[in-house]
Formats: structure tokens, C-alpha cells, sequence
């Protein structure tokens, strides 16, 4: 990862929290943020949403359910990945009097986590029973043993009634108080850096701590100051380019992380219609896009052979720019699955027969040799269809029928541009900036181009490396910029 802003471009949507000015009466936008951490979490309505925190202090919650979220997946980060001196603390007062089920995964980072007193129950952190499902990951947390200091695990799972553990995992995390118990339930401890040894997780390293947290052990791999979200390490590198006295930068395109094709439960339920040219008894269309792994999946009829098609009617037109052809669980019935095809759009067919149908993709001589596996394919598509469908002429040898385990499509979020800036300062490297990934790709179609028109700020933080590029002499396709000492 790159920069902050690459990270909190990763998400299909960011809520946003700041203490001191915040109001729970706001929207959560970057201008409007909501004053505490639980209004956040009770706001999300979509999997992949970053509820960032952008002011140090401490948020004070009455449990750590108050700040979980039941059907969706969310990640809470902080200030802190930017700047090890402000501190994020999310103080818990109490533990949980019942049971709470995790549908998808929480993931927190960068947070100090703290209880300021014993409360209802001193030992853990959190106290999940009564049939609870647990789905959590903590990267780089702190677990303080200040104003108290529980004594057993962070997180204990179970009673009479017993917890499933689907994830509980601490990477990179500091643990400083001393817990008395060994840890026997299904919990990962990843590089952490412990007060005393109550896991036998592998990696990790038994040690003490200042009060910033420092370990009197250094390692370049443990605790919070270490890993992918290291504490007061992670870079802003942005890039901006200039040619012919004008500076430019590029948005690059983003699609979304899964299907946009809905878990279909019959051809026409919930949503669209799942079509094929033909389909062998219950085999049907939809079994390529209820996105469950069985025997085969979709098939087509039999002795069609190595010719047909298999598709999806959105209920209004989408922009698809990546699909992925997945097979079954059976690992002899390679030779089913489709080997050459076009992947088509329209948007005047009714049932896949009919209308105009647009090439968007081609590809040949597709084999598999692992069942489950998707092969992905990108495709430089703008144009938005109402349907879309895999069209092949041919299969890997079968004779008798076709099969595809899953057809998944994936929608374009933000179309590729060229942005044109006014200046080079501060302000539009962090806002305009491309994003230091090692190589930046300049092949890719730009389809829109902005003007921006604003900048007061003088620059004052990083770099400015100049290239003269003769566009009248070169292409160029890639510029890579190597991490010096």
C-alpha cells in the first residue's frame, strides 16, 4: 500500500468521524462527519466501507459491540497510520451481557484499545457467549494496560452456551497487559508483540514496552510499529507529471470488488433474468450466478456439444469492465468447460437470441487443471449494456454438453481520466497525486479529461523529479521509480 489515500480509495464507501467537531446529526461526509464511532458503524449500508477516524482523542464506547457491525463488512482506521504521535483511543467501559453474531468480517486498525475500569467484567476486553458468531481482525492495535488492565485474553469466547470463532485474528498488534491464561480457542497471533507468553501462535516476540508503546526487543516484524500499517511509516508518495509546461495526473479506473450480479435463486429471482441458449434438466442458467460452488453448475443441453451461450439481464444497464468464468468442484470434468468465446453485450436482445450483441472480449485455448478457480479477464469497456453474456464456439473435447460453474461480472465504478492541474503545490500532489505503486501504467484508455482550476498553497512537502518526455518521439506506455536509501 502505497499512501493513505490509496488505502481509502480501496473502499466502495467512507464514512467519516471526528470527535471534537463532529455532530451524529451529519452524514458521515469528509465535510460533515459524525461526532462518534457507534453512529458510524449503525450508518453502514454496504459491504467494504472505511469508517476513518480524523481526529486524535478518545472515543469512548460502552462496549465493543457498540462499535461492531452485524451484516456488513467494515474496517475502522485512524490518524494514527499517518502519524504516530496522535493517538486514537477507544476507551470500552463495559463488556457484552449477550450474545452477538458477525455476519462478515470487522477489522480494526491503528486504534489504542482501552478499558478505563473494571466495569461489568475486568478480565477481557470483550465477552462474547450465548451463541455468538465472532468475524474479527485487528491490525496494528494496541491493547493497553492502562487505566485497567484485564487479566485473561482480549477477546474471550464462550460460556456454557460456547461462541463460533469464523476470525479472530491480532497481526502486528502490542499487547501489554499480563494475561494469566494460555490461549486454547481458535485465535491467530501474527507477529505481536506480548507482555508475557499466554499463546503458542509461532512469530510472535515476549518483551516490554515505554510509554510510547516502543518495544525494549526492536524487530523489524512485530508489534505496531511494524507490517503493512506500521505506525508513523506509511508514505504519502504521489506523482504528478508535467509536459509541455502543464502538470497532469491520471484517476485510474475502479470496479467493483464482487459481482454486481444478485444470488440468484431461480432464472428470473431476485432480480434480472439468467438466460442460455439451452439448458440439461435442472441445470439451469441461474446455477451460474447463485455464487455457490457445486458439481458443475450451469449446463448446457445435451449433445449441444461445444457450441452455446450463457447470460444475465440487469434490471437497468451497467458498465461491465472485468467478468470471471469460474468451473465446478469436480476436478475430471475439464474437458466441459468452454475454451474459445466472446464475451457480447446488448442492449435490445430479450432472451440472449435475439438484438445486436457487441464484442467486448475474445479469448481461445482456455483450459483449467484445479476445479474452483476463476479466471479473470479485464476488458476496456465504457459503454454500459443491459445484458451480457459468454458466447463460445468451442470446449475442451467434450461431445455431450457444456458447463460453467460461475459467471461473474463486475461493474465499472469510475471511468479512467486525465486530470490537468493548474500547478504543482502541496495541496494538488495530495489531492490530484497518483499513487507511488513502484510502476505507474500509462497504457490504459483515458476516457474523460478535467480541467482543475484552484491552488494557494505553496509547495512544501516531498519531492519534485523532472523527465522531459518528446511526445513527438516516444511513447511512453510505463514509468517506474525505484525506492532509493
Amino acid at each position: 500500500m502505497a499512501s493513505f489515500g490509496g488505502f481509502i480509495d480501496s473502499f466502495a464507501k467512507v464514512l467519516y468521524v471526528d470527535g471534537t467537531s463532529g455532530l451524529d446529526t451529519n452524514t458521515g461526509s469528509a465535510t460533515s462527519p459524525f461526532k462518534t464511532i457507534s453512529k458510524a458503524v449503525a450508518s453502514v449500508t454496504t459491504d467494504k466501507t472505511l469508517i476513518y477516524i480524523v481526529k486524535e482523542g478518545t472515543y469512548t464506547e460502552s462496549r465493543l459491540t457498540s462499535v461492531l457491525n452485524a451484516n456488513y463488512e467494515i474496517t475502522i482506521a485512524t490518524i494514527t497510520l499517518r502519524d504516530k504521535t496522535k493517538r486514537v483511543i477507544l476507551s470500552l467501559t463495559n463488556v457484552t451481557a449477550g450474545g452477538f453474531i458477525m455476519n462478515k468480517t470487522n477489522t480494526f486498525i491503528g486504534l489504542i484499545i482501552q478499558r478505563p475500569s473494571p466495569g461489568n467484567d475486568g478480565r477481557p476486553y470483550e465477552y462474547f457467549f450465548d451463541g455468538s458468531v465472532i468475524n474479527l481482525s485487528f491490525r496494528n492495535c494496541v491493547w493497553d494496560n492502562k487505566p485497567h488492565a484485564p487479566t485473561t485474553y482480549p477477546i474471550f469466547s464462550g460460556n456454557s452456551s460456547g461462541a463460533t470463532v469464523r476470525k479472530l485474528e491480532y497481526i502486528n498488534c502490542s499487547f501489554l497487559p499480563v494475561f494469566s491464561s494460555k490461549d486454547t480457542a481458535v485465535k491467530d497471533f501474527i507477529n505481536c508483540a506480548i507482555a508475557n507468553n499466554f499463546t503458542s501462535d509461532d512469530g510472535n516476540i515476549v518483551t516490554t514496552f515505554d510509554a510510547d508503546y516502543y518495544t525494549t526487543i526492536q524487530t523489524t516484524t512485530n508489534g505496531v510499529y511494524n507490517g503493512d500499517y506500521a505506525w508513523g511509516s506509511l508514505k504519502y508518495i504521489k506523482v504528478i507529471l508535467k509536459t509541455n509546461n502543464k502538470f497532469i495526473s491520471t484517476i485510474p479506473k475502479k470496479v467493483s470488488s464482487e459481482t454486481v450480479v444478485p444470488k440468484m435463486t431461480n432464472n428470473a429471482a431476485p432480480s434480472g433474468l439468467a438466460f442460455s441458449k439451452g439448458a440439461m434438466g435442472v441445470n439451469e442458467a441461474y446455477l451460474a450466478f447463485n455464487q455457490t460452488d457445486e458439481n458443475e453448475g450451469y449446463c448446457s443441453t445435451s449433445s449441444s456439444g461445444g457450441v452455446g451461450f450463457l447470460g444475465y439481464k440487469f434490471t437497468s444497464p451497467k458498465i461491465i469492465s472485468k467478468y470471471a468464468v469460474r468451473n465446478g468442484t469436480l476436478d475430471n470434468y475439464y474437458k466441459r468447460l468452454p475454451r474459445n468465446w466472446t464475451f457480447e453485450g446488448s442492449n435490445d436482445s430479450t432472451n440472449g437470441f435475439d438484438g445486436k450483441w457487441e464484442v467486448l472480449d475474445r479469448q481461445s485455448k482456455q483450459i483449467w487443471s484445479t476445479p474452483t478457480t476463476d479466471k479473470v479477464f479485464e476488458i476496456d469497456n465504457i459503454k454500459s449494456f443491459s445484458m451480457y453474456r459468454l458466447n463460445w464456439t468451442a470446449n475442451n473435447g467434450a461431445t455431450d454438453y457444456t458447463s460453467v460453474g460461475e459467471l461473474k461480472m463486475f461493474e465499472l465504478l469510475t471511468v479512467p481520466s486525465l486530470i490537468e492541474i493548474p500547478d504543482s503545490n502541496e495541496s494538488s500532489f495530495q489531492k490530484y497525486g497518483m499513487n507511488f505503486d513502484s510502476a505507474l501504467n500509462l497504457s490504459n484508455r483515458l476516457n474523460k479529461r478535467i480541467d482543475i482550476q484552484s491552488s494557494n498553497v505553496s509547495l512544501g512537502a516531498g519531492k519534485t523529479f523532472t523527465h522531459v518526455i518528446d511526445l513527438n518521439r516516444y511513447r511512453v506506455n510505463n514509468i517506474t521509480f525505484n525506492k532509493g536509501g
